[in-house]
């Protein structure tokens, strides 16, 4: 009787309510101020201070981007196995502890570059507890009819980061040093993350799927996110046989690999063409205003749209931009279609966490997410090579954006090849959506 009483007490809160926004606001400082938009954006600073200082070449301080790729098949489904199984705030705090260290800690290194390679991988590690992954599942516990809308806004939090973090630390590095630029990141992941994680973030436990009522039920609204059903799999060996995690994974990895193979060079490719480093900064500025109007805006959509036409949409317009800038229709027009690449880019990112969670449960979502991370990171850690290589052999990007654009054409299709939900199997005409 009391424990009955207790929880007539203490129900769950609804979702898309004014406590779910609070806890978006909290969950978007941390996205603003995590490891993604403070060391993701401002990486390129630090090459020449760390070649000047500690005497490396930037093949070798570069080379710890290819190292945390081919480290992320290990640490992204380990993140998701353990955002499933245990409660987020405390693996969010712990981990806004850690990744303050980490960063703190790279303003002691010394001349070895294995240590930096070392401080690197470790970051991947503690930035898991607060990674955006931690932050979606946070994020779509509390959102039911409006959750695109929130995960839009969550990682175009993080694209503000990618705005004005550049700025700052170029600031710093100019005026103290490189050692005190990274002391001064982990002192803000530590205050504004541990402020707002304090304050602002809470879990939510949503209902189970499997104790869904009827009246829950959705039938009006394509944009429904789906009830996972019993077919759905449950476990990491499970998705390697499910047919839908492949087709998602293939629309990731095509779309990383025609979206990295251009923004890594993209101010290389303007500047060859004849663009000032200064009018090279403003491509790359719009295309972080880009991801972040994009994001937005998709998140917009997708709770008005089925979710994967509109990852159609989204593969197609960065297409046309890719085919605008190899037809060298002149420098403003490049400009241009970087700012439509960067609108798409930001917008998949709501999209393709969108799609995990319909295709897959609540209680999967984070190993799902996590394993597509996969995918996403072996296109993206390869077309960047493949694009250097391209133009090393030739002397100019043409055929690299040629591939671009043929890339994201494979992933309009492998996004049109996806059903809008994950087929029930023992129902009457056609798959129900459900709330939440």
């Amino acid at each position: 009787m009391n424990t009955s009483a207790e929880q007539n007490s203490n129900p769950v809160p609804a979702p898309d309510t004014s406590a779910s926004w609070r806890t978006l606001a909290g969950a978007g400082v941390l996205a603003l101020f995590g490891v993604s938009a403070l060391y993701g954006s401002t990486f390129g600073l630090f090459l020449i201070p760390l070649q000047q200082s500690l005497g490396w070449s930037r093949g070798e301080i570069a080379f710890s981007l290819t190292l945390s790729t081919l480290f992320t098949p290990l640490v992204a489904p380990l993140t998701g196995w353990v955002i499933d199984k245990f409660p987020l705030r405390p693996l969010i705090l712990t981990g806004i502890v850690l990744q303050s260290a980490n960063f703190a800690a790279f303003s002691f290194m010394e001349g070895s570059v294995a240590v930096y390679y070392g401080l690197c991988l470790l970051l991947m590690v503690t930035a898991a507890g607060a990674s955006l992954l931690s932050l979606a599942k946070l994020v779509q516990g509390w959102f039911d009819k409006s959750m695109g809308r929130a995960l839009g806004i969550l990682f175009a939090c993080g694209a503000v980061g990618a705005i004005i973090h550049p700025l700052w630390t170029q600031a710093v590095i100019t005026q103290f040093g490189w050692r005190q630029a990274f002391l001064v990141m982990g002192t803000l992941s530590f205050l504004m993350c541990g402020l707002a994680a304090i304050m602002l973030v809470r879990e939510r436990v949503p209902q189970s799927s499997s104790s869904v009522t009827k009246e829950q039920f959705n039938t009006n609204s394509d944009a429904a996110v789906a009830l996972p059903v019993a077919s759905a799999p449950q476990s990491m060996a499970a998705f390697l046989r499910d047919a839908i995690w492949w087709k998602l994974a293939l629309f990731n990895m095509l779309f990383a690999l025609g979206v990295g193979a251009i923004f890594m060079h993209f101010a290389a490719l303007l500047q060859d063409r004849g663009a000032s480093p200064s009018q090279a900064a403003l491509a790359m500025s719009l295309v972080g205003l880009g991801s972040l109007l994009g994001n937005v805006l998709a998140g917009w959509m997708v709770d008005r749209m089925p979710a994967a036409r509109l990852a159609v949409i989204v593969m197609v317009l960065p297409m046309l931009g890719t085919l605008i800038i190899y037809s060298g229709g002149g420098l403003w027009v490049s400009i241009a279609a970087a700012g439509l690449l960067g609108l798409c880019s930001g917008g998949d990112n709501s999209v393709s966490i969108l799609l995990a969670r319909r295709y897959f449960s609540a209680e999967t979502f984070g190993r799902a997410s996590a394993t597509q991370m996969v995918a996403v990171a072996a296109g993206g850690g390869v077309s960047p090579w493949l694009a250097g290589l391209v133009h090393d052999r030739t002397g100019n990007y043409d055929f690299a954006l040629l591939m671009a654009a043929a890339c994201m054409g494979g992933a309009a299709l492998a996004a049109a090849w996806l059903p809008e939900f994950r087929p029930c199997e023992a129902t009457t005409d056609k798959p129900v959506g459900v709330k939440g």
